[in-house]
């Protein structure tokens, strides 16, 4: 073979080898690229922070009673839908808490605010040293007026700062705690709000705030106040008198909403226009919403609801709630349903030792992607 075929010949060879190389190194690099992305996939079925389901359980005896029994992980068991899962995370009760004390600070508590400070402080000093407080006050307005925080100076200037305004944006200071205060918080987690529950201001319902409290793990407890006498009397005045209540817009759309146009025929009725027995209807029904609406929250949640008829029972409701906080145990889990599909999931805690029961939230809102 002449010798210009033969360089030729070995040049064709080495480009089909050098081909056959790069071919060879593609298949490598596909299969490691496959390999990676299959760890990555596996990887995936780890799940995030946000799927972990965490359930705060109170112990109790066989009358009903908190127990201080002292119980480990393996002496409960957890069912979502009626389906056994496997605790991870599992704090006894030491673990501190975080915590937001709501006050409504509205017209009908304006002759209160003292008596709330002090049975507020009161409470205080039943919470462990490293338990953590923010103190929100609502009326018209939500202002926070200390973030989360276990300097106990901090917290008695901020309950100096209480002072009554107008109107009551319940629901906002609902979802100021949940979106901004507990956001990126961890652990144990308990909103206690003294109010009398009826919102008239604000831009938050209760259709929307439901939900939210039932995606958060927030237990919420409810220190009930009766103020609907004093309400009712204000909105019995006449019009003539400087003194005299009017419902909200807000109020009003949210009657129509539940009870039809019976007495209300817009959200931009008149309120002096009204008859005076359809102000205390009104009145009265917007009271029975209020009371239906915090044992809702409180039940979805895992929390209470405690009327409070006057004052002087503040301190004592504040003690009970201090000391269900301080004997709650905390059992987190990753679901075997694995769905971000914003269904209601229902939860079943139960204790495997005689002679003790749990108490725990009914159940929770998956995630909606």
């Amino acid at each position: 073979m002449p010798f210009f075929r033969r360089c030729r010949l070995i040049n064709l060879l080495l480009v089909i080898a050098a081909l056959i190389i790069c071919a060879q190194r593609g298949v490598a690099q596909d299969k490691q690229d496959k390999g990676k992305q299959d760890k990555k996939d596996e990887m995936g079925t780890i799940r995030l922070d946000t799927d972990l389901v965490s359930v705060d359980v109170i112990v109790t005896d066989r009358d009903g009673n908190r127990s201080s029994a002292l119980l480990k992980a393996s002496d409960f068991a957890v069912y979502e839908d009626g389906v056994r899962q496997k605790i991870s995370n599992f704090s006894a009760t030491d673990v501190p808490f975080n915590l937001v004390l709501l006050l409504d600070t509205s017209g009908s508590t304006r002759d209160e605010v003292g008596l709330m400070r002090r049975a507020a402080r009161r409470f205080l000093d039943e919470l462990r040293p490293q338990d953590r407080i923010a103190v929100i006050q609502f009326n018209k307005q939500v202002e926070m007026l200390e973030d989360l925080t276990s300097d106990r100076a901090k917290i008695e200037e901020a309950l100096q700062l209480l002072d009554a305004g107008s109107g009551t944006s319940f629901y906002d200071s609902l979802k100021l705690t949940i979106d901004e205060v507990f956001k990126k918080v961890e652990g144990r987690k308990a909103i206690v709000a003294l109010t009398d529950g009826v919102d008239s201001f604000g831009y938050t319902t209760f259709d929307q705030i439901l939900p939210a409290l039932e995606q958060s793990n927030i237990l919420t407890y409810f220190l009930e106040l009766d103020t609907e006498e004093f309400t009712q009397a204000g909105m019995a005045r006449d019009c003539s008198n400087d003194n005299h209540f009017e419902f909200s817009r807000k109020q009003l759309k949210k009657y129509i909403a539940e009870y039809g146009t019976d007495a209300v025929l817009s959200e931009h009725q008149p309120h002096c226009l009204l008859s005076r027995t359809e102000r205390m209807q009104i009145n009265r029904r917007l009271y029975e919403s209020a009371r239906r609406e915090l044992r809702e929250m409180a039940n979805k949640t895992g929390g209470r609801v405690y009327p409070v008829k006057d004052t002087g029972q503040l301190e004592p409701a504040y003690s009970q709630i201090a000391a269900e906080l301080r004997t709650q145990y905390s059992i987190a889990y990753y679901p075997t349903n694995e769905k971000h599909d914003g269904k209601w999931r229902a939860l079943r805690v139960v204790v495997n030792r005689s002679g003790f029961g749990a108490r725990t939230r009914p159940g929770y809102r998956a995630p909606l992607d």
